[in-house]
């Protein structure tokens, strides 16, 4: 495991870079993208696991933090979609340049997924992509978010105004962000030209099944698995709990194996 900035000097991405624990013939290169807010942190020890899932089984993987997120540069009023998503971009080359790759797959969970989609198609690197249990309507994310914020407030007797920055879970969530990721909808997602895409989803819901019923009907090799698992990504727990889904973390590991074996 090698932590490591990259990118500007002047606003360096914090990244974790872990090389193949076994040889392989080709090894593939994978980025993973994490979540957002309070989810970011839930999913710390999942990662971890598909990441060491995935360097025992001979691929190099890096996961990083997006600008103004974790140990990465940048302050709160600067974060965005689109940034984020060039983030993304920075953090293939990074990759292929560590692992002399060509081509890279992502991995995303969450808000990341839908980032990694979006990212996906706008670099020819990127080949492969993984949508664990994405964010498909930016909207409804963004309603999600008012809510816990309304929520958290409420319980402190703060103010319940969502006009401005709120807070979800500590994490701040600024008013321009939230109206890019409104305008986001992955069912009306149409590549320039063919993605691989995996969607991988933890239960049968309307939006993951109308996702994947879009992406069949898309140019490419798309596909749609469910691999049942409890727990919720959004939910504020003790502090050191951790929600490690084996089944759908088996799962993602094995769509990263067999597209690139």
């Amino acid at each position: 495991m090698k932590p490591h900035f990259f990118g500007t000097t002047t606003d360096p991405l914090y990244g974790v870079y872990d090389e193949p624990r076994t040889t392989v013939q080709d090894p593939p290169a994978v980025l993973v993208c994490y979540p957002i807010a309070g989810e970011y942190m839930r999913a710390h020890r999942a990662f971890r696991q598909l990441t060491n899932l995935l360097s025992r089984s001979g691929a190099h993987v890096m996961r990083f933090d997006y600008f103004a997120t974790g140990d990465s540069a940048g302050g709160s009023a600067d974060m965005s979609v689109a940034r984020w998503i060039e983030d993304i971009g920075t953090a293939v080359q990074e990759l292929r340049e560590l692992c002399q790759a060509d081509k890279v797959t992502l991995v995303g969970l969450r808000f990341g997924a839908t980032l990694a989609l979006l990212a996906g198609e706008q670099d020819d690197a990127v080949e492969h992509v993984v949508l664990w249990d994405p964010i498909v309507a930016g909207a409804g994310y963004v309603e999600e978010l008012e809510g816990k914020h309304i929520a958290e407030q409420r319980g402190r007797g703060g103010s319940l105004d969502t006009s401005g920055t709120i807070g979800v879970n500590g994490f701040p969530v600024p008013a321009p962000l939230r109206a890019e990721m409104r305008e986001i909808d992955l069912c009306a997602w149409k590549p320039a030209s063919p993605l691989g895409v995996d969607l991988v989803v933890s239960s049968e819901r309307e939006d993951w099944e109308r996702l994947g019923k879009h992406l069949g009907s898309l140019p490419g090799d798309n596909a749609y698995e469910v691999a049942p698992s409890a727990g919720d990504w959004g939910e504020a727990d003790e502090f050191g709990s951790a929600l490690i889904p084996q089944q759908i973390i088996q799962s993602v590991v094995a769509r990263v194996l067999e597209r690139n074996g």
